[in-house]
């Protein structure tokens, strides 16, 4: 004799306990058992199904392509039932059939009644679970000093309960039966010596089995499924069928980062690997494409209805006449759909060292890759040996011209400590994408290697580089490669130009940029410095040239301090100049150069 005995607050405990795991079986999308049978409301015949992922392309900004492809069960309606309803960005849902004569009629999302079998935790469930079983129950009656345990035999007959249809009948007109689930009662008839007795569930303390028992019990819940119906052509419904979808959807991305060793000797050794966060969906055994490269969805804030349903559409209902919800739905509004990539099939198990190019995409493909909703993953991806070479480089910052300065119109601490800063050479390395694919912008860790030795030097930001151009990473300040720089005024023309009868002085100015090397090594330093007016000279081996202030100006971090004249753009422009100097050990180098600016007093 098997026997369960629960007090009643236990019980009640175990029945929310029950709760909270169908709440949270649903939300995780746990797959079910077989349903037994169907209704003319449409409750499903077959399993609700999950349709596994055969490709995923991933973006590094959380969007993927995913390919979900498969045999499925098909029920007695030419249907497969799927238990997982994407959330795919508009314009991107495509699902379809693989069956030469089973084409694809329509998919619909919604909610079905599924019986699922699940083990029993309650006393409820357990009589849910055996009816017709001949028990022995333990009834408490009475409370307080009038407490008192009832011990009898019994056969469950059942719980009372409400159907669908008998609850749709006093609903509102149309009220469709199939989406609404038995309203059970708290009662449990029960046959004994003395007839049929109903019994609150909650008194029942123990409950005796006299014989074999079932540990689970079939209960009916409303989900969410996608729903693929199939034509048939005269053939019998049933089986299996091959079917599969494709859309785009946040929750899956990579972040590449990069570790950079250095020999010391001009050659470098690039690792690239891959981080691939996954919040979307379980891959098994999949084909992954990394793709280096941003994506353009037209509609990437907008989620396709065939995700929300009814929710969706109220949503639009209720949105302003403005609204881009709304207009997603208006036939003006013409949808670009987003087509996945494809990926080499060739290479090896893990990586394929070529990867494919897209458009102004590339792609590098990851063989059998197998992540859980929620997993992360850490996978190398393409190792690369380039050259590169040191580089010191000197870049001054623009600076406002003295009257602005004098005018009252301060820059803030922070913004004249970094101009500051800027007045130091920093150590870089230049390195030469000779491979066939390109780097892309990621962190990257940078490495000393000399006779097995390895010392981490920085982590900088590897830029991206298309084959056969270069990208810099910073090292850190050369401190011992000194600079000096001196500017000053040299004079001064008053009313040197007359516009729109305004009169305007010229501004003369010069510099002095002094570099001293000691750090015991040749070094080539790569000087640029942008002057605000116009470039009349740079000495030798200098070049200059005149910029587009409008472009320039998005570049200045301290333009918002101050407020230029109207003036000034028509008066004035900018210039740039750019050396090379190449110094000896303890060698010195100057450089000089001369510019203008007109000024209104």
């Amino acid at each position: 004799m098997t026997v369960f005995r629960l007090t009643s607050i236990t019980a009640r405990s175990i029945l929310l306990l029950s709760a909270a795991n169908l709440a949270f079986a649903l939300s995780s999308q746990s797959p079910c058992r077989a349903a037994d049978s169907a209704t003319k409301y449409n409750t499903s015949t077959a399993r609700v199904m999950r349709m596994p992922v055969k490709e995923v392309t991933i973006f590094k900004d959380g969007h993927a392509v995913i390919n979900q492809e498969g045999s499925v069960a098909v029920n007695n309606a030419s249907e497969v039932v799927l238990d997982r309803l994407p959330t795919p960005v508009l314009g991107t849902f495509f699902p379809y059939s693989l069956e030469g004569e089973r084409k694809l009629i329509s998919v619909t999302a919604g909610q079905r009644k599924i019986k699922s079998s699940m083990t029993a935790l309650s006393i409820e469930e357990l009589i849910a679970g055996n009816i017709g079983a001949s028990v022995r129950v333990d009834e408490l009656l009475g409370s307080g000093e009038n407490t008192k345990l009832l011990s009898y035999d019994a056969r469950i007959i059942g719980i009372p309960t409400r159907s669908a249809e008998e609850q749709a009948e006093n609903m509102a007109q149309g009220t469709n039966p199939g989406l609404i689930l038995p309203q059970k009662s708290h009662l449990v008839e029960l046959k004994t010596e003395t007839g049929n007795t109903f019994v609150p569930i909650a008194r029942i303390q123990t409950l005796s089995f006299k014989g074999e028992h079932q540990s689970k019990d079939q209960e009916e819940e409303l989900r969410n499924v996608l729903t693929l119906k199939l034509e048939e052509h005269g053939r019998n419904p049933g089986g299996e069928a091959n079917v599969g979808m494709m859309y785009v959807e946040r929750g899956l991305r990579w972040i590449p980062s990069y570790k950079v060793t250095i020999d010391g000797s001009g050659h470098a050794r690039v690792k690239l690997q891959a981080t691939i966060v996954n919040d979307l969906i379980d891959l098994e055994d999949v084909n992954a494409n990394l793709v280096v490269g941003v994506p353009s969805f037209a509609f990437k804030d907008d989620t396709d209805p065939i995700a929300l349903g009814q929710t969706l559409a109220q949503v639009a209902h209720r949105a302003g006449q403005e609204s881009r919800l709304r207009n997603t739905f208006s036939n003006a509004i013409m949808t670009q759909s987003a087509m996945p990539l494809q990926a080499d099939d060739q290479g090896a198990a893990a990586v394929n060292p070529e990867g494919n190019k897209a458009e102004d995409m590339y792609v590098f493909s990851i063989k059998h890759l197998t992540l859980k909703k929620g997993e992360r993953a850490v996978l190398p991806v393409q190792e690369y040996q380039v050259d590169y070479k040191d580089l010191y480089t000197l870049d001054l910052p623009l600076m406002p011209p003295q009257e602005m300065q004098s005018s009252g119109q301060q820059m803030d601490e922070r913004t004249l400590a970094n101009l500051a800063e800027a007045l130091k050479v920093l150590h870089k390395i230049r390195l030469v994408n000779s491979t066939k694919q390109p780097f892309t912008t990621a962190p990257a860790l940078i490495v000393s290697s000399d006779k097995g030795k390895s010392e981490v030097l920085a982590q900088g930001m590897m830029t991206y580089a298309s084959p056969g151009s270069v990208s810099e990473l910073t090292i850190t300040t050369a401190v011992d490669i000194k600079v000096k720089k001196v500017e000053k005024e040299t004079g001064r023309v008053q009313d040197a130009v007359t516009w729109q009868d305004n009169k305007y002085a010229r501004i003369n100015l010069n510099g002095l940029l002094q570099l001293t090397n000691f750090t015991g090594k040749p070094v080539t330093v790569e000087i640029s410095r942008k002057v605000m007016g116009k470039l009349d000279d740079v000495s030798s081996p200098g070049k200059m040239e005149m910029l587009n202030p409008l472009e320039e100006w998005s570049k200045v971090g301290w333009h918002s301090y101050y407020s230029f004249p109207g003036w000034w753009s028509h008066m004035n422009g900018m210039g740039k100049f750019v050396s090379r100097q190449d110094l000896s050990p303890g060698e010195s180098s100057e450089l000089k150069y001369n510019w203008h600016y007109f000024w209104r007093y």
